[in-house]
């Protein structure tokens, strides 16, 4: 099945490349050498290198290394811009400037995205090629997104850009909204727990569920094709490998690594511990009576899901919509 549709994708990459070509460009291609290819042929073996095999996914080397290590990156299906939280007025803002490079499809994006949107904190967003990071031309060494550029100085990893955001608010004085709990105390012991249960497990049991079916997978990466400044066949050839690379990673690699049989039910649990030993029956949110790092976390990683069946069938199946629907307004 991946086999045909890669045949199928390079085909019609090589059509519309041909049909696309001028007649000057083709006229040179007839004169050239056999050694020389033309443009559609090009294109073709191009768009072939990029899918690749099914066992060997060569293309989607940078999909691969980001999920089976663990690291930020690891690819979940997008969902539409929505609204958001007006942004502190400029003269208010602490920042003169706020950047964030990312994967749209990546839940520890989506995590920062959601704190962000959370603190009022306008900021641009630069859609990184998961394919070539040329966008990380800047970042010599690490290599992974989220990346947040604030004012000129560089941080990495989600989970630190959240704590070093929430500092840098408290600092200037805006501490209203999202302010930590006192150093010690339980409320931020209990914080710090499932802040760290989102990196480590939820994110790991919703990945799976993303990439159940063929279908699925590709739904997951239809994002690729409308978003992010990259050609048509750069788009297409990212779609199908990045598809084809995550149901496969999924099924062989992440499901055994984190003891998953059945993904919709491995999903409904974690929800379940969420919503039972998080929030509590008497909470709104797991940081009492307005969200912490923790709410900020895990609601950005359900957001990034929310136009597809494994977010309807989680609402649908477990007692996390009313926190969800409350999380939806404050952020």
């Amino acid at each position: 099945s991946f086999a045909s549709s890669a045949a199928s994708t390079a085909r019609a990459m090589a059509s519309h490349a041909a049909a696309s070509t001028p007649p000057s460009a083709a006229s040179t291609a007839a004169t050239t050498t056999p050694a020389t290819t033309t443009t559609a042929t090009t294109f073709a073996s191009r768009a072939l290198a990029y899918t690749g095999s099914v066992l060997g996914l060569a293309s989607a080397a940078a999909f691969t290394s980001a999920v089976v290590a663990e690291v930020d990156g690891v690819g979940l299906a997008a969902s539409p811009i929505s609204a958001t939280r007006a942004a502190l007025p400029r003269d208010k803002s602490p920042f003169d400037s706020v950047t964030l490079y990312q994967y749209d499809v990546c839940p520890f994006c989506n995590k920062v995205k959601a704190q962000l949107d959370f603190l009022g904190i306008a900021y641009d967003v630069v859609e990184v090629n998961p394919l070539t990071k040329s966008e990380l031309g800047f970042s010599k060494e690490y290599r992974k997104v989220p990346i947040v550029i604030v004012d000129g100085e560089q941080i990495n990893d989600s989970a630190v850009i959240m704590r070093e955001m929430e500092t840098r608010m408290k600092k200037a004085g805006l501490r209203g909204r999202g302010a930590r709990p006192r150093p010690g105390s339980a409320a931020a012991k209990k914080e710090d727990e499932w802040f760290a249960w989102v990196d480590s497990r939820f994110v790991h049991v919703v990945t799976p569920n993303i990439y159940r079916t063929w279908e699925e997978a590709q739904r997951s990466f239809d994002y690729i094709t409308e978003r992010g400044n990259f050609n048509w066949f750069m788009r297409q050839a990212i779609a199908l490998s990045g598809a084809a690379s995550m149901y496969v990673i999924s099924h062989r690699v992440l499901k055994k690594r984190h003891g998953i049989e059945d993904e919709r039910a491995a999903l409904y649990e974690a929800l379940d511990d969420w919503m039972q030993n998080a929030v509590g029956p008497k909470n709104a949110f797991c940081g009492g009576s307005e969200p912490n790092l923790a709410d900020l976390a895990v609601f950005g990683v359900l957001r990034a899901v929310k136009t597809f069946d494994t977010f309807s069938d989680a609402m649908e199946n477990t007692n996390a919509k009313p926190w969800y629907e409350r999380m939806r307004v404050e952020v």
